[in-house]
């Protein structure tokens, strides 16, 4: 795995990588003050990579050629620092970098950076970079003072013709932007591709669209916060992920509880990580990225200063694979023994209704019962947040409410996602 070289030697490289891009209008990549032992870097932003194969099909995703990509993320933690991990995960072919810039957003909407913030990102002290098949990669620090629920633009050029990325976050949740040919990472505002402005251009196409909402590349933001800060981790498939949400609204049930949460009472950060994926499932098949109990290790036990957990997985192992009860049982108990040996508390959520779905059969239903019963009763978690009785019809407990659907009876709406967050009682993060 590549690493960033050391910080004295970074000072240098650093320097002379400014004097040659002088016409550049990103404050140059000196490298930030090395952390102190009240401070530490605490993930802000982070997402997890799985193939663009999903369920045997393959996700619709945007051809990249001789284009910058300007990624936009919703960090939950403020820092005086930032770095970003760039993913080669699930790549055959090595992933080329010729620039990357990191910027807040101005304003809550659009493709345009506030210019004064705009900093050079750098690896290695090098401007440019190729990170190979499977591998991750910090950049070099910088100093960027990122608040706390703010949209940070991070943008990457991507030199190659023709470059088809086979890993994906598929649910972002962001507008994320695609520029006309080039380099535009230090653009206040990049240029929309001609073809998306003919309107010729399409996810699949050579020359795509002028916007995303998947995530592509990076899969960390980290910020210098104090070493004190909690970090939350939302573990589990497209509920937790936040599919069918308000697209620029941070309306997934984790980033309320992040909006809800940004301190303790005594004041210490708190950071809420989503690591949902979408059709995940917990133990019985990878087919929709590696199953939980395999991820969970760089996913959860990797990252620092982890102190909850909240786990709501399950229904896509019930559904797709017709996982027994006693299989998800003993991967809850999995998860819980991994967690608690690092010191992590860990809550279980229930799974919501799922009649009127297309995951509604009875056999489906004796699973999902008998899995809830024992998440409430088992006393194997440190606690229990029931998702499902704060969405259930009153009428028929056996449905999500008409009014908190997105429309399947499976994923609550915008509604029902706050309604989730905001039935989580916050003193059991104190």
């Amino acid at each position: 795995m590549l690493l960033p070289i050391r910080l004295l030697a970074s000072v240098f490289l650093a320097l002379a990588v400014t004097a040659g891009a002088a016409t550049n209008s990103a404050m140059p990549a000196t490298p930030a003050a090395p952390s102190s032992a009240a401070t530490k870097w605490v993930d802000a932003w982070a997402t997890s990579f799985l193939p663009t194969l999903r369920n045997g099909q393959l996700d619709p995703v945007p051809t990249f050629s001789n284009q910058t990509l300007r990624l936009m993320v919703f960090s939950k933690l403020a820092g005086s620092q930032a770095r970003v991990k760039l993913t080669n995960k699930f790549q055959s072919t090595p992933l080329k970098i010729g620039a990357a810039h990191i910027a807040l957003r101005d304003g809550t909407q659009g493709r345009a950076i506030r210019p004064e913030t705009d900093r050079v990102l750098t690896f290695g002290g090098k401007p440019s970079v190729s990170i190979p098949p499977g591998e991750d990669l910090w950049s070099d620090p910088v100093t960027l003072d990122v608040p706390q629920h703010a949209d940070v633009a991070i943008s990457l050029y991507l030199p190659d013709e023709n470059y088809k990325p086979t890993a994906t976050h598929g649910t972002g949740l962001k507008t994320s932007y695609l520029s006309d040919t080039g380099d535009e990472t230090g653009e206040t505002i990049i240029k929309v591709p001609r073809a998306a402005a003919s309107g010729r251009g399409g996810v699949g196409s050579r020359m795509p669209g002028a916007s995303t909402n998947m995530v592509f590349f990076v899969s960390d933001l980290q910020v210098m916060a104090p070493a004190k800060t909690k970090v939350i981790i939302a573990f589990g498939d497209s509920i937790t992920d936040g599919a069918v949400s308000q697209n620029d609204g941070n309306a997934s049930w984790p980033d309320v509880l992040s909006k809800r949460l940004p301190k303790l009472p005594d004041g210490t950060p708190v950071s809420v990580i989503n690591m949902g994926i979408g059709s995940n499932r917990l133990v019985s098949s990878d087919l929709a990225g590696p199953a939980g109990v395999k991820r969970f290790a760089d996913d959860v036990l990797a990252r620092p200063n982890v102190s909850h957990l909240i786990v709501l997985e399950g229904v896509n192992d019930i559904s797709y694979e017709h996982a027994t009860a006693a299989q998800l049982i003993a991967a809850f108990q999995d998860v819980i023994t991994r967690a608690h040996a690092k010191g992590i508390k860990v809550f279980g959520a229930t799974i919501l209704p799922i009649q009127n779905s297309t995951k509604d059969t009875p056999e489906n239903e004796a699973t999902r019962q008998a899995v809830n019963k024992w998440i409430r009763e088992s006393k194997a978690f440190d606690a229990v947040i029931d998702f499902e009785k704060v969405v259930q019809d009153p009428a028929n407990p056996l449905r999500i409410r008409r009014d908190l659907t997105g429309g399947d009876y499976v994923h609550p709406s915008t509604a029902g996602y706050k309604l989730m967050a905001e039935a989580i009682d916050l003193k059991l993060f104190e």
